[in-house]
């Protein structure tokens, strides 16, 4: 079986910054023969593309990239559009349905970034991965970063970091809690330099129960009460 290092080796560039390729190979070899479907947001020179085409032998791949090529791949389908804009991923995902990986490699702005996760990961099936490259313009201010706070929200970096929260959302106390986005539906989130690889699936339930958390009240009481005696 062929592995993404020695399927780079024929192409004369670097196909993705060091050591993705080490760390994508890790993840994905258990669905190399699969029938799976795959969007990368950004398509360059499409390269990476054509690593996947070899890589995935019977997947169903889509490119999306706000510039429009002057080549084509065989067998990969290449849509012209901003990963911004709600239309053409909802055009994507009307043509194709939900994904088993999703690699965003596009505009790395910040914004970007988290409307497009945001929106995608609904198409996501459950054990598929959502994978954000380049994570260092979480702190370029002229992606919409900060090199100085750290903590600042709006950035690709923190947005992910709070999803973390969500595998253990069965363990906060707040009062009245109510679930949110991703709670109870990410297995594990692991960040790499610059890159992060999200797992959907549904978390494990170690403590309560959804009835528990949410639908009793006299549980809510007791938590509300002793929110003011810790």
């Amino acid at each position: 079986m062929v592995n993404l290092i020695e399927i780079e080796k024929k192409y004369p560039n670097k196909i993705k910054p060091e050591g993705f390729l080490e760390i994508y190979d890790k993840y994905f070899k258990d669905y190399q023969d699969k029938e799976i479907k795959i969007l990368e947001i950004g398509v360059d020179k499409g390269e990476s593309l054509r690593v996947w085409r070899e890589y995935f032998s019977k997947a169903i791949i889509c490119g999306l990239d706000i510039d429009k090529k002057d080549f084509e791949i065989e067998n990969v389908d290449i849509i012209v559009g901003d990963q911004s804009n709600l239309d053409i991923l909802t055009k994507i995902v009307s043509k194709y349905g939900s994904f088993d990986i999703i690699i965003d490699d596009g505009s790395h702005r910040n914004e970007h970034v988290i409307k497009s996760l945001e929106y995608l990961f609904d198409y996501l099936n459950y054990d598929g991965f959502y994978i954000v490259e380049d994570l260092q313009t979480s702190y370029f201010p002229r992606y919409g970063g900060s090199r100085y706070n750290l903590l600042k929200g709006a950035t690709s970096m923190n947005y992910i970091k709070s999803m973390t929260d969500s595998i253990n959302y069965e363990q906060n106390d707040k009062p009245f809690y109510k679930k949110k986005k991703y709670d109870g539906i990410i297995k594990y989130v692991h960040f790499y330099q610059n890159l992060a690889v999200i797992k959907k699936g549904k978390s494990a339930k170690l403590y309560y129960k959804d009835s528990i958390k949410q639908n009793s009240l006299i549980e809510a009481l007791k938590k509300f009460i002793s929110y003011f005696y810790r």
